[in-house]
């Protein structure tokens, strides 16, 4: 091993010439991590009851207690005598004498120290290889005679130590360098890997609500097979509503004028929302096939994605208002102006990291050819009511009342409502407007409403009822209605509205729930001018 001379260092003895031939490394005991000089042609290696390894030069000083060996140079290494009463081990074996040679393991007793042999050229290694201090701990290991245990910890204990202390100060810098650098990595992966996780779950959490949102709202278009079922329940039972009117007319007299003065008042509202992602501000849109039609998961849930190139995924809906007089609002229920905060869409739209926004929202009012666009103006934060604006133009002539007083229990309720939506109207339009829409294929959601508003086949369903109970924040009565119904107007014989249709109870025999009419008039004082 070629080292340039350098100092002595602490606790190294005897290098006090130049003839220094070799040296002792020591690895355990009270001398570990010192060197031991053979120095000249003769030295004396002794371990005292205090068990340190010290080399004298001559019998006089060394210590009579210990083991002992006397070291003697011949040609190019140290012959080494054990003296009768030492046990001295050389690489696990027990021997009286010895030719050493380069990286022999001598240990010194039963209880040692161990001591790794050197040769040198009269310099001290300021700094130790990798290469050199796992050889130590191998060759220690194999030839300790301490429990495999106990050699192993050792080992691996020294190993460690000495690579940080007596490694080149290069060396050691590269490798605190390199350990930071792979703990910043760690650091960045799991944080990647945290991220990744958040993301795919996130990701699953967004395909799971837009595909239960989907089935929970109504998908409006019919295929032609419904359609040819249409016709036959029509040719079969369904009545128009001009026969169901005629028949209230007859029956009822002066309900029946209340229903046909109110009828043009009361609007078909169609909408549909979409999804924002809240991180790009982009809405959630199709992806689309080479085919140029919209893609979908092996589960068959719509591939959607912000950076998709089809039409932004729409959650249509359907449900019913009716105008106010004098003023140019639509009253309808929250949740059909606010689709997306009916149950818990809320919280699993905001964990998906998504925000629902109206992309359309349109009024079809009987008599009128074409939809009215349709405002959002206000809502109820502690009612199922909101209000809507319209163009004043399309409003002319028409508005209910809102009744001033609450109705008593056993009064006659008269609804009015688009139930069951699209497929309602169509029913009250009849087998020959079916037949039209088959051969043109105009099935979507948006284009049956536009032709049967075309056609002036707008118009809403009547039932009547009685008041069943009166609260604070509900009116409940058995007139019939299904879902589509909701935001109707509930009124009395007078033709005042008394609440606004919200739900269906069909626990309790088919009775349904109507906001009272005084919630209406809490949020008209909310929005007048100050």
């Amino acid at each position: 091993m070629e080292q340039s001379p350098s100092p002595e260092p602490e606790g190294v003895t005897n290098a006090t010439n130049d003839s220094v031939r070799g040296f002792l490394e020591n690895l355990t005991g009270p001398s570990r991590g010192t060197i031991a000089w053979l120095v000249g042609d003769q030295a004396i290696v002794c371990i005292g009851d205090d068990r340190i390894l010290r080399v004298v030069p001559d019998t006089t000083t060394a210590d009579k207690t210990g083991a002992r060996a006397d070291l003697s140079w011949s040609t190019d290494t140290f012959e080494m005598k054990a003296q009768s009463n030492a046990d001295i081990w050389v690489n696990g074996r027990k021997v009286g004498t010895a030719h050493l040679m380069q990286g022999d393991m001598l240990e010194f007793g039963e209880d040692g120290p161990m001591s790794r042999f050197r040769l040198c050229n009269q310099a001290f290694p300021t700094s130790w290889s990798v290469e050199d201090i796992l050889s130590d701990a191998v060759a220690y290991a194999r030839t300790s005679r301490r429990p495999i245990r106990s050699r192993l910890s050792h080992a691996l204990f020294e190993s460690a130590r000495r690579i940080m202390l007596e490694t080149t100060l290069i060396f050691r810098t590269t490798v605190i360098v390199v350990l930071m650098a792979l703990t910043l990595f760690v650091a960045w992966q799991y944080r990647s890997d945290i991220l990744i996780a958040r993301t795919m779950q996130q990701e699953a959490l967004r395909l799971e609500v837009i595909a239960s949102t989907l089935a929970e709202t109504r998908e409006e278009a019919l295929t032609s097979t419904e359609l040819a079922t249409l016709r036959e329940q029509l040719e079969l039972q369904l009545v128009t509503s001009a026969d169901r009117l005629s028949v209230l007319e007859r029956r009822l007299g002066a309900s029946g004028r209340v229903i046909n003065g109110s009828i043009a008042s009361v609007a078909f509202l169609q909408g549909a929302y979409g999804l924002r992602q809240k991180e790009s501000g982009r809405f959630l849109r199709h992806v689309l096939g080479p085919d140029g039609m919209p893609l979908q998961t092996p589960f068959g849930k719509p591939l959607v994605d912000p950076d998709g190139t089809g039409k932004p995924i729409e959650f249509q809906f359907t449900g019913t208002g009716f105008l106010l007089k004098n003023g140019g609002h639509l009253v309808t229920n929250r949740h059909v102006a606010l689709p997306w905060t009916i149950g818990d869409r809320p919280e699993s739209f905001d964990q998906s990291g998504l925000e629902p926004e109206m992309l359309k929202l349109v009024a079809f009012l009987p008599g009128l050819a074409v939809p009215v666009d349709a405002d959002l103006l206000a809502f109820s934060n502690t009612a199922d009511v909101a209000l809507l604006s319209l163009e004043q133009s399309a409003t002319h002539g028409r508005g209910l009342i809102l009744a001033q007083e609450m109705p008593d229990i056993g009064d006659e309720v008269i609804l009015l409502g688009f139930s069951t939506g699209l497929r309602a109207l169509l029913a009250q339009a009849g087998r020959e407007f079916l037949m039209a829409l088959e051969e043109k294929g105009e099935t979507d959601f948006w284009t049956v409403a536009t032709r049967l508003s075309e056609e002036d086949r707008i118009a809403p369903l009547a039932s009547r009822g009685i008041i069943a109970q009166i609260t604070k924040k509900a009116v409940v009565y058995d007139a019939e209605t299904t879902v589509g119904g909701s935001g109707g107007p509930a009124m009395d014989s007078n033709g005042h509205v008394i609440a606004v249709n919200a739900a269906i109870l069909p626990e309790f025999g088919g009775a349904n729930i109507g906001v009272p009419v005084l919630e209406v008039h809490r949020l008209l004082e909310t929005i007048k001018p100050n």
